[in-house]
């Protein structure tokens, strides 16, 4: 996984105007570019090598056991307890995933206390909320990062193996532009 820096507004800008006299692409080009040269200065070497993960192909996935960065990233196959869903999302994942732990006897006030993403036991269609009429909840919409991270945490907690594969749009800010990856949460290795 790729950590994530965050910059002031200011060094990003002059990050751009760095960028423009290396002739560099990106922001991440433009930092690899400003220390690799201060390594060369320093007479220092990578003891790593980081960038090991892009030598894998585009169409072998990249299987990770914790989450890498999900933004600009498109399921396109997921299980729950072994069955496909079809056209799956990450909304779609994370109700799902709801569903299966309602099954298990959690319903209303206690299904709502059970997750840690904002839900309501009642029908409630402002501030992003969308309401499920499956689970009988209205659940706030989340990122794919935030969506995964209570699917996975729910599929632990509760034994529901999930498995999903994804892509990277092709978009400069997503971790791995056009790059396959793989997770999996519950009892699924």
């Amino acid at each position: 996984m790729m950590p994530v820096i965050r910059i002031s507004d200011g060094t990003f800008a002059d990050l751009k105007v760095i960028s423009k006299w290396l002739e560099t692409e990106t922001p991440s080009k433009t930092i690899e570019s400003l220390v690799g040269e201060m390594m060369n200065k320093l007479a220092l070497e990578r003891e790593v090598d980081s960038e090991s993960s892009f030598d894998v192909p585009n169409d072998q996935p990249l299987v990770f056991k914790t989450a890498p960065g999900l933004t600009f990233t498109k399921i396109l196959s997921a299980q729950i307890n072994g069955k496909a869903l079809q056209k799956p999302n990450w909304a779609g994942l994370l109700i799902e995933v709801i569903s299966v732990v309602k099954s298990k006897g959690l319903i209303g006030e206690k299904l709502v206390n059970e997750l840690e993403v904002p839900a309501k036991e009642v029908q409630y269609l402002q501030d992003g909320y969308k309401y499920h009429p499956n689970i009988g909840l209205s659940v706030q919409g989340q990122s794919a990062q935030d969506a995964w991270r209570e699917i996975e945490r729910l599929s632990n907690k509760w034994k529901i193996p999930v498995a999903i594969n994804f892509k990277w749009r092709d978009n400069s800010k997503a971790q791995h532009p056009g790059h396959l990856g793989r997770l999996s949460a519950g009892t699924i290795q």
